[in-house]
């Protein structure tokens, strides 16, 4: 399913719901990551990002989390002074979209969005997407 092209690339998924954070795990690494870490918050995923030695490429973030959720999240991660942790792209995991939630995920520069339930297919598309639009 992957020729490779993400082999030297990492991701983290950042999802409260640990069966969730399972299932995108999983895809990713069937995608070719090598490597994929998992917070459960933003809070969480802020403290991971601020101290790694390898920063993932790609980050997939669910809207709905506490006690930090991923518009939040997303925010802090623009604002970060290092640009290399600033940049990381971002795509938004959402069980509904609207045009408001589309129009905020926009002005904090996501990098795309997923309306739940998750497919391989929308996941890759995405994943792409995001990766060659840096």
């Amino acid at each position: 399913m992957t020729d490779g092209k993400y082999s030297k690339l990492g991701a983290m998924v950042v999802d409260d719901q640990a069966v969730v954070r399972t299932m995108l795990l999983k895809m990713l690494e069937k995608l070719g990551f090598g490597f994929v870490d998992a917070a459960a918050d933003g809070s969480a995923a802020l403290e991971t990002i601020r101290s790694a030695d390898r920063l993932p490429s790609l980050i997939i973030c669910d809207i709905a989390m506490k006690p930090m959720d991923g518009l939040s999240f997303l925010e802090a991660l623009r604002a970060m002074p290092e640009i290399h942790r600033a940049r990381i792209p971002v795509v938004l995991l959402t069980a509904t979209a609207t045009g408001d939630l589309a129009q905020r995920a926009r002005e904090l520069r996501a990098n795309g969005y997923i309306v739940k339930p998750v497919t391989p297919e929308v996941l890759a598309l995405r994943v792409e997407r995001a990766l060659s639009a840096g």
